[in-house]
């Protein structure tokens, strides 16, 4: 019995760990330069934002090209989504990481992630 209670210990803290890393790697970094310095970036300081959505397919649409369509998520009302203007859905949220290159950066983007997230978008489009 204590073998039993000892190898469920076990498995079960190998699967709250397994959960924690997926949790983790669900939002990823969406650019390589600082939005604030033009810093190359390495992932490693980031702030997340979410975004929300009216559905699962206006959902992948952005997680798919998330800098295509940061300025209309930046830009987009409270409760609306970005896309269809209609009133979005807890299950449908997407979430991103923004790069920086230093603590005093994640500091200024954390205050407002949509202003950043617009900016990027327009500095890729700039690229093209």
């Amino acid at each position: 019995m204590k073998r039993f209670i000892q190898t469920t210990a076990a498995v079960f803290a190998a699967l709250t760990i397994s959960a924690g890393f997926a949790a983790a790697e669900e939002a990823k970094v969406i650019n390589d330069t600082c939005p604030l310095k033009g810093k190359e970036v390495d992932g490693s300081k980031a702030v997340e934002y979410t975004a929300k959505f009216c559905c699962t397919k206006c959902a992948a649409k952005f997680e798919k090209e998330p800098l295509k369509h940061a300025a209309k998520v930046a830009e987009a009302k409270e409760g609306e989504c970005p896309f269809s203007g209609n009133e979005v859905s807890e299950d449908a949220a997407v979430t991103v990481k923004i790069a920086v290159c230093c603590g005093g950066c994640v500091k200024k983007v954390s205050k407002d992630p949509a202003k950043y997230l617009g900016e990027m978008a327009e500095e890729a489009e700039e690229k093209e």
